[in-house]
């Protein structure tokens, strides 16, 4: 292929967009250069451009997380009854995470879902994806599709992530969240977390959680009810001869 005919990639900040919220003409401003860099009409179509690129990522980004819970959830044997054949079923998607979730609050299938939500992603994954996280890999597959740099990250803060990474978390988070929601006719008290909950008493101060400790209980309702759990082997058990 020509050298010339090669898209040169789009340049963007680190902080393009605001994934916790709408992208406004003032926002979508600052992403304008050039002559006319100045004027509304500039602005407008700048905002179009942005709510057309965070559209495009976050189909890129929901369809990469599918995926990554459909791998693991078949990693764990992850399983629920199907209400009408009364079979026990593989989860394959959200929807079957969540019904296992409703159907087994027991400390085995919460340690499923810490692994598929905590772990997978992270500590496995970078095993056999060059190092990277399962967000770091899907931000540069959004990149790739986009075609985009960024520029300017020598402005991002300590500690801040890219806006692609942001909006990534934000759907990962919302994933979980949607997956072990409460609801007026549904009061489930089974949680996992993999902060520690902050119980007076009941845990060390300045913890370090190790990678494959997490935190659950039975009963939500009752703070003492949480306890550490760790299991050294989750992590490889259900990982033989996936690389």
């Amino acid at each position: 292929m020509d050298a010339t005919n090669v898209q040169r990639p789009s340049q963007w900040r680190w902080d393009r967009f605001d994934p916790k919220k709408t992208t406004t003409m003032e926002w979508a401003s600052r992403n304008c250069v050039g002559a006319d860099r100045a004027m509304e009409s500039s602005h407008r179509l700048m905002q179009r451009q942005v709510l057309t690129e965070v559209k495009s990522a976050e189909h890129i980004i929901k369809s990469e997380l599918h995926q990554l819970i459909y791998e693991a959830a078949n990693i764990t044997k992850m399983s629920y009854c199907c209400k009408q054949t009364q079979q026990t079923l593989p989860c394959l998607n959200r929807n079957d995470l969540r019904q296992s979730w409703v159907q087994d609050g027991s400390e085995e299938n919460m340690k499923r879902l810490a692994w598929i939500f905590y772990y997978y992603g992270t500590e496995i994954h970078k095993i056999g994806r060059s190092n990277l996280t399962h967000g770091e890999w899907v931000e540069r597959k959004v990149m790739n599709a986009l075609n985009i740099v960024y520029v300017h990250l020598v402005d991002l803060p300590i500690g801040q992530k890219t806006c692609l990474h942001q909006l990534y978390s934000k759907k990962f988070n919302d994933f979980r969240t949607n997956v072990m929601r409460q609801s007026p006719s549904l009061q489930h008290t089974s949680r996992i977390t993999k902060e520690q909950p902050k119980v007076p008493g009941m845990f060390k101060k300045n913890f370090k959680r190790a990678k494959a400790t997490f935190f659950m209980t039975k009963k939500v309702n009752e703070s003492t009810a949480w306890q550490k759990v760790c299991r050294p082997y989750m992590a490889s058990a259900w990982c033989e001869g996936l690389f």
